[in-house]
């Protein structure tokens, strides 16, 4: 039974209203786990960061080295797919604690038959009621069970996800991780004292206390919802990831892989603006973010009444939704099979009087 301590602190942060049973099940025990192997995945994914959010010296290698990688992948089936679903290797550290470091999870990867691999790439797909059926069928070698995962994850994601044969993701992604062990190692323990500093600057006292509380804030705006088969919530900061959160779930834990804070870094001269702060202003310079705020303001929201509202499409209405998250604006829960979005109303007020007045009327 949740303590009603935990409970009242859960329906008033700030945000949009708790959704009614959502501290139903047990709360889960929070754990941050700053294993350099989480980050060095986030950097081998293709699109799980942005490079402005990088260090400037960080921001020119990582460019060029990705430009170098995609020339060479040119296109060859699953290339692009195989470098999207490389961080999903990251499954593999939930049950292995002696896997810490870039070549640690690369050793790892390398001891799997490529249809081991391949089953952890798809895990969350496997995992997922209602694409676990027909995902299981497509690794199978099923050719019309493939293209049916391949038309709902187009339909999901608003563009293709998968070409060539399932059986081309593994060695495109081995290709990718291979690429970038060497590139990464030799910044691997400067980057690994920015998530222990990261790790450092979070105080731990709520996180027994107000779990999903601890949760959203060090997210900047993932709201857990307890469910019965999750019993751990795994925090594992990233550098590369910036400044976007990956969630998955992982037998009975959901790991969050979340974007260090600006103040981890610890390389910025005194007149370069924070990143959160760009994030912020160039998330308000747009019409349809600033709508989205708006409508989110009365009341929360799923994604498919923003975009009937809008009279936009869900893929690009997941895109503001995106930029919004990551400048600290929205706040995302999954709830079942559902996720809707809520304004976070104290970053709302940190943004001026002029964008507190839009909201109020």
């Amino acid at each position: 039974m949740t303590p009603p301590s935990s409970i009242a602190r859960a329906q008033i942060r700030p945000g949009g209203l708790v959704r009614p049973g959502i501290t139903a099940a047990q709360m889960p025990v929070v754990e941050l786990d700053a294993r350099t192997a989480y980050d060095f995945l986030i950097l081998a994914c293709s699109d799980c960061g942005e490079l402005d959010d990088l260090l400037p010296e960080d921001r020119k290698w990582v460019e060029e080295h990705r430009n170098t990688l995609n020339a060479e992948a040119g296109d060859e089936p699953c290339a692009q797919a195989g470098m999207t679903f490389v961080s999903e290797a990251g499954r593999l550290l939930n049950a292995r604690p002696d896997i810490r470091t870039a070549r640690d999870i690369v050793e790892a990867i390398d001891a799997l038959s490529d249809r081991e691999f391949i089953e952890l790439l798809v895990g969350e797909l496997l995992d997922d009621p209602e694409l676990g059926a027909v995902t299981r069928k497509a690794v199978d070698g099923d050719a019309e069970a493939y293209a049916e995962l391949q038309a709902k994850l187009e339909s999901y994601k608003g563009h293709p996800v998968l070409d060539g044969t399932l059986i081309d993701l593994a060695p495109a992604a081995r290709r990718a991780i291979g690429f970038w062990l060497p590139l990464y190692e030799p910044h691997e323990e400067r980057i690994g004292r920015m998530l222990q500093r990261d790790v450092a600057s979070h105080g731990r006292d709520d996180m027994a206390g107000d779990p999903l509380g601890f949760v959203e804030r060090t997210t900047n705006g993932i709201r857990v919802v307890p469910e019965q088969r999750i019993r751990r919530i795994v925090l594992a900061p990233t550098y590369f990831g910036r400044p976007y959160n990956s969630l998955t779930k992982v037998g009975d834990a959901q790991v969050i892989v979340y974007p260090i804070a600006d103040s981890s870094l610890g390389s910025a001269d005194r007149l370069t603006p924070p990143n959160s702060t760009l994030r912020l202003y160039r998330a308000l310079g747009d019409e349809s973010r600033l709508r989205i705020l708006k409508i989110l303001a009365e009341r929360d929201r799923y994604l498919t009444e923003i975009a009937n509202e809008l009279d936009l499409s869900k893929p690009t209405i997941k895109h503001h939704l995106a930029q919004l998250r990551s400048a600290g604006l929205v706040t995302v829960t999954d709830q079942g099979n559902m996720t809707y979005y809520s304004l976070r109303r104290d970053r709302a007020e940190e943004a001026g009087v002029e964008l507190r007045a839009y909201l109020a009327h």
